[in-house]
């Protein structure tokens, strides 16, 4: 299909050669306003009030995932946790594709300038009425539909902006980060994950487990060679707020495995989780053991869950956990019917106050998952962020770092 032919500010198109030149002119001016645009950022941009991990006091307005920022000047993104290290070179050519994701931004888009002008031998022998020069489609926010502006939107979103509004954003959180070491003492700050791999490994079904053609993989351990582990939490029956500061604040990634009916008097904490990064998976509504029902009954248990988190928290899961790690044949084929994709269990899990191995030899290995639940002094000796405590120093003093499991399967 012919791109569209140009058309003038009523809509019509336009067939004559000095509509051409005007048009190509005023490209020209364009392009060099959007150079120094893309130059200068705008002051509210490069303030840090949105960037996540920052304390509650500095960040008063959180941009939920995937969506416009609140306040119409609100042009900072919120910073996933675990972002990305190493960026590149901002003044590197850069393809839309290879910039980090910028919640409340929108997904990466190409750079906001117009094409060159053509020079005016080739327009003179240009066919009557074909199109010029196309600056690339520019969807999602901060763009409307017609590919415009939105209003309120952030001015200066180049792609060179982007890198560095994300650059400060990156230090800021470092920053805050170091300063959390202390007040939630953990000793020193926890390691960095490396950037996820570009292709996700290809899992199968570990040696002593359920398998079969058309059956989720059940994994206890990622196949990776980086030197990550991975922190799950199941359940949701304590809600901690300070579980959620204690996260933001030193940038820990970590999946929820959530049961409906401890979950549903409070799915605003587990929204706020997911919003600040986390990803919450599926552990099924009563927390049964699933061997003891039927397939029917199993499927209505997992499939269930997936309709409320979809409704609850704005995205389907792809991965089930069967409480207690027990599960059967018909379970894998329960959680296939309901689009899951892995059934990921467990090689360690974690308490308030110790840790338990599924090795017996006290060591952490790479990819491996480690399980804790939500609970508080109620149930420990400890709180939630004793248990997180505890697990960030493990993993330190053995040389991981925590990455979110869902950027590795």
């Amino acid at each position: 299909m012919s791109p569209p032919a140009p058309r003038d500010v009523t809509g019509r198109a336009s067939t004559g050669r000095p509509h051409r030149r005007f048009l190509l002119g005023g490209m020209a001016l364009l392009t060099l306003a959007g150079i120094v645009v893309g130059v200068v950022e705008p002051r509210g941009a490069s303030e840090p009030a949105v960037a996540p991990p920052v304390p509650p006091a500095l960040a008063p307005a959180l941009a939920p995932a995937g969506g416009p920022p609140a306040g119409a000047g609100a042009g900072a993104a919120m910073l996933p946790a675990a972002a990305p290290q190493g960026l590149a070179d901002a003044a590197a050519p850069v393809d839309a594709g290879s910039l980090p994701e910028l919640p409340g931004v929108a997904p990466p888009v190409a750079a906001p300038v117009l094409a060159p002008a053509a020079d005016e031998s080739a327009d003179e022998s240009a066919e009557e009425g074909a199109a010029g020069p196309q600056a690339p489609a520019l969807l999602g926010w901060p763009f409307s539909a017609s590919g415009t502006l939105a209003l309120g939107a952030p001015q200066a979103r180049t792609v060179a902006g982007l890198v560095s509004a994300y650059a400060e954003r990156v230090e800021l959180a470092e920053r805050t980060r170091v300063k959390a070491v202390k007040t939630w003492k953990v000793g020193k700050p926890p390691l960095r994950a490396p950037a996820p791999p570009r292709e996700k490994p290809k899992l199968k079904t570990e040696p002593g487990h359920i398998s079969g053609k058309g059956l989720p993989p059940v994994i206890t351990q990622v196949p990776t060679k980086d030197k990550v582990v991975f922190l799950t939490i199941d359940d949701g029956a304590e809600k901690d707020p300070e579980l959620l500061r204690m996260m933001r604040e030193l940038d820990i990634p970590y999946s929820s495995f959530l049961t409906d009916y401890v979950s549903r008097d409070d799915y605003g904490y587990f929204r706020t989780m997911r919003e600040e990064g986390a990803r919450i998976q599926n552990h099924s509504v009563n927390h049964k053991e699933m061997p003891r029902l039927s397939l029917a009954e199993q499927r209505k248990e997992i499939c269930t869950q997936q309709d409320v988190l979809e409704k609850e928290i704005g995205e389907r899961p792809t991965m089930f956990r069967p409480p207690y790690g027990a599960y059967n044949r018909d379970t894998l084929k329960a959680a296939a019917e309901c689009d899951v994709d892995v059934v990921p269990l467990w090689t360690a899990e974690a308490f308030a106050d110790r840790m338990e191995w599924g090795r017996g030899d006290g060591k952490l290995y790479p990819g491996d998952i480690i399980l804790t639940h939500f609970r508080g002094k109620g149930q420990w000796a400890g709180s939630m962020p004793d248990m997180v405590r505890l697990v960030v120093k493990t993993a330190t003093e053995q040389g991981f770092a925590i990455a979110r499991l869902e950027d590795y399967v």
